[in-house]
C-alpha cells in the first residue's frame, strides 16, 4: 500500500536538515588568527559570551605564543559581547603585559567598548572604532 503522506515540496529541508544547518552556523569559528612578523591579528566573530569565552581566551593566548610586539584584535564581525565573554580577554591581557606586547582592539562597537569599560579593561587596551593605526602607533582619534 503506498504512503498517504504527501512528499515534501522540492527544495524543502527536513527538520533534521534545518537543525543540522543551524548547528553548523553555531559552530562556526569564532577566532581566526593571522601572523606577520611581530604583528598578530586575531579576528573574532559572532557573539562573545560565557558559552565561547574559553575558546576566545585560548585563541588570544595562542596569539601571544611568539611574543609579538603587537596583537590586534579585530571585532568587526562581533555582533555582541557579554561581560562574561569579555572576561576572556583578561588572562591574555595579563600575559601580553608581561611580554611587553601592545594589544590593539579594532572595529570596536559602542556596545563592545562599553563592555570593556565596565570590566575595567580600557586601560590595558588601545581601542579603535575603525581599523588599526598605521605602523601600530596610536592616533589622536582613539577614544
Amino acid at each position: 500500500m503506498p504512503d498517504p503522506t504527501p512528499a515534501p515540496p522540492r527544495g524543502h529541508r527536513s527538520l533534521w536538515g534545518t537543525a543540522r544547518g543551524a548547528l553548523q552556523r553555531f559552530r562556526r569559528r569564532t577566532v581566526r588568527t593571522r601572523q606577520a612578523e611581530d604583528h598578530v591579528v586575531v579576528r573574532l566573530s559572532g557573539e562573545i559570551t560565557a558559552t565561547n569565552a574559553e575558546r576566545v581566551g585560548k585563541g588570544l593566548r595562542n596569539a601571544l605564543r611568539t611574543h609579538p610586539r603587537i596583537v590586534e584584535v579585530d571585532l568587526q564581525r562581533v555582533t555582541f559581547m557579554a561581560s562574561d565573554g569579555g572576561r576572556a580577554f583578561l588572562p591574555a591581557l595579563l600575559r601580553a603585559q608581561r611580554y611587553g606586547t601592545r594589544v590593539i582592539v579594532t572595529h570596536a562597537s559602542a556596545q563592545a567598548r562599553t563592555t570593556f569599560q565596565r570590566l575595567g579593561l580600557t586601560h590595558l587596551l588601545d581601542i579603535h572604532e575603525e581599523g588599526a593605526p598605521e605602523n601600530g602607533t596610536p592616533d589622536s582619534q582613539s577614544p
